[in-house]
């Protein structure tokens, strides 16, 4: 949603009488979200079937519907075709989708787009070869990074370590599932047992992916079981937490907590696809999670440009740690100037959606 969000925004400062629908596939997206999004309507889409979508184009008749990333439902694409309502899809990835009996099924959806905008210059030459020539392929950038970077300069929260925090650097585990708790345990133990004077200025700060109570319980068993000393963000005042392990047990508060971090490990990676990684990297913070990021090209190019690292055991990220500060002062610039980079996107979007 946030890419979609970046765009509405555009569209609401520069054509305010513009009517927009935002729909949701994803029961994952709250119904506070949706509420909050800048739309006149919003609503969740139906199951992907021929005629779904008949009574959302009966009654709006919107004149252009605008997919993201690489959510190309196919009866909704064919649908907007009968109702003569022009399609794009904007910030586009490509996946694994390219190849195979996937790569046919992409071509037949493809060619009823009335545009491809891929969201990075890697992908120009995949979504070419998958569209006829009419079709205009054009790279205009990822709107997610326009997004990220107005939550973060529109919001002067100031969040640093507590006053008498005795640990001077912080990996921040972000976003977290199991297979991410048993690697933080692991790397505890393999630091305790390998060069236990690290654990003198390491914390390790966790982000679970989810709050709920039998989550919470379940790290809190898991670090007990490995004898690792923690505290939670709701049982002491942050001022007073002094912990080298600190769960937090809420929402909202991980895109700040990353001005007071030395490193970001991002989840989701080890077990199905990693999580946004343009917020820690706004901070300039060096950059881990696990071997699934197709999903997600920025991840896909800093990994390639040596400041995101690929980790799926203990040992890959305390070899990260021990990196020399001249390599980490390059990995910080290399990552702050990324986003930076990408400013604009929502725009560039917008200006081509208005010439349709």
């Amino acid at each position: 949603m946030d890419q979609c969000k970046a765009l509405a925004l555009e569209f609401r400062k520069n054509d305010p009488s513009a009517f927009l629908i935002q729909s949701v596939f994803s029961d994952s997206v709250r119904d506070s979200q949706l509420e909050a999004f800048p739309a006149d309507e919003t609503f969740h889409l139906p199951i992907d079937l021929p005629f779904s979508y008949d009574w959302i184009f009966s009654r709006f008749h919107p004149k252009v519907l605008v997919l993201m990333a690489w959510d190309t439902w196919p009866n909704l694409v064919i649908s907007a075709n009968r109702f003569n309502t022009k399609v794009v899809l904007g910030s586009a990835v490509i996946g694994n989708r390219k190849k195979g009996i996937m790569g046919k099924l992409t071509k037949s959806v493809f060619k009823h787009l009335d545009g491809i905008f891929p969201s990075h210059e890697s992908f120009y030459d995949v979504f070419r070869s998958l569209v006829p020539d009419q079709i205009p392929v054009k790279v205009l950038g990822d709107t997610r990074f326009d997004s990220v970077l107005k939550k973060i300069e529109d919001n002067a929260k100031i969040f640093k370590k507590p006053k008498n925090y005795p640990y001077s650097k912080i990996i921040l585990f972000a976003s977290t599932y199991e297979p991410c708790e048993n690697l933080i345990v692991s790397l505890y133990e393999l630091i305790r047992s390998k060069n236990p004077a690290l654990l003198d200025n390491f914390a390790f700060w966790i982000f679970p992916h989810k709050t709920s109570p039998d989550r919470i319980i379940s790290i809190e068993h898991k670090l007990q079981d490995a004898n690792i000393i923690y505290q939670t963000w709701t049982s002491t005042p942050f001022e007073n937490l002094t912990a080298q392990t600190i769960v937090f047990d809420v929402l909202g508060v991980l895109a700040f907590a990353y001005q007071a971090a030395d490193f970001a490990y991002v989840g989701g990676a080890l077990h199905n696809r990693v999580h946004n990684i343009l917020e820690p990297a706004t901070f300039g913070l060096p950059l881990m999670t696990g071997p699934k990021i197709y999903n997600s090209p920025e991840a896909m190019i800093l990994e390639k440009s040596g400041s995101l690292f690929i980790v799926s055991e203990a040992e890959d990220i305390f070899q990260i740690l021990n990196l020399s500060e001249n390599d980490l002062e390059t990995i910080r610039k290399q990552n702050w100037e990324f986003v930076q980079s990408g400013r604009g996107a929502a725009k560039r979007l917008y200006e081509e959606i208005r010439k349709l």
